[in-house]
């Protein structure tokens, strides 16, 4: 029982391709700057503030005195500044979930400031490894409103090659195969979808478009997508709707393999995908 009711939520899921199957936006995370920071600022801002940062440090003003803000456990946020003008933000949530977002930059080099999609900071310090930005509003972890005040906050320095798993799925995915567990082994079955294509885009704004084609007529959705980078767990929305979560795993061989009860031996469906 338990084995077809994995492959019906299979088959449903694979099912809603065929009709189009399968926001976090800019707001304050960024640098500190304490009474001890270094308020040097590398020149051009343009040029020295490519690259990909992560937030280290927050910090608030209370009662005109600056004081630590902890970062919530498990909460995160990079910025990765391109040269092409796009600044691509990831918001790790307390609980997990990473959230992308595609914006614009530019900086105004006389004031010291940077824009970063729709919020605008002073740029406090800025050298080769450290990069600390100032703020009137903050994001509130436990409420998601925003806070007005004074806000400062410090980011490092990151490879641009250390990717997540949210990072990683950015792109196209093509469907391939679908598998049953049976005696905890995987083995091919066909689950009778027949498009000449059909799979996923994840886009950088936070979407992933779900598509399938015969011939000329194309069917394509967007939903609302986050992935925990620890667990594996992917949630996708369609907005104001209850969320959908699967499993997923990225193999060493650029394949996306997509869990409908995660890998157990006792049963379970999976749907293997391709770049």
């Amino acid at each position: 029982i338990k084995m077809k009711s994995s492959i019906k939520k299979m088959s449903a899921l694979l099912t809603m391709m065929a009709i189009a199957i399968f926001t976090f936006t800019f707001t304050g995370c960024s640098d500190e700057a304490t009474p001890e920071s270094d308020n040097k600022i590398l020149k051009p801002l343009a040029d020295n503030i490519l690259g990909k940062w992560s937030m280290k440090e927050s910090y608030k003003k209370l009662d005109g005195k600056w004081v630590e803000d902890p970062i919530p456990e498990g909460q995160g946020q990079t910025y990765t500044i391109r040269t092409d003008g796009t600044v691509l933000s990831a918001f790790t949530a307390p609980d997990g979930y990473t959230k992308l977002n595609l914006g614009e930059w530019k900086t105004d080099e006389a004031a010291n400031k940077l824009t970063l999609g729709t919020m605008t900071v002073d740029v406090l310090s800025l050298n080769a490894t450290l990069f600390e930005m100032g703020y009137g509003e903050a994001l509130d972890a436990e409420t998601g409103e925003l806070m007005d005040g004074e806000f400062r906050w410090k980011y490092s320095r990151m490879d641009e090659t250390q990717k997540t798993l949210a990072e990683k799925l950015i792109g196209k995915w093509n469907y391939s195969k679908s598998y049953e567990k049976i005696n905890g082994k995987w083995v091919e079955i066909s689950l009778g979808l027949e498009f000449d294509e059909s799979g996923l885009l994840f886009r950088e704004d936070g979407l992933v478009t779900v598509y399938s084609r015969n011939g000329e007529d194309e069917n394509t959705h967007d939903m609302n997508w986050s992935v925990n980078n620890a667990t594996g767990k992917l949630r996708c929305m369609y907005k104001g709707q209850k969320p959908m979560e699967v499993n997923i795993e990225i193999g060493v061989d650029e394949t996306l393999s997509v869990f409908s009860t995660g890998q157990t031996t006792t049963g379970g469906a999976m749907a293997v995908f391709i770049r």
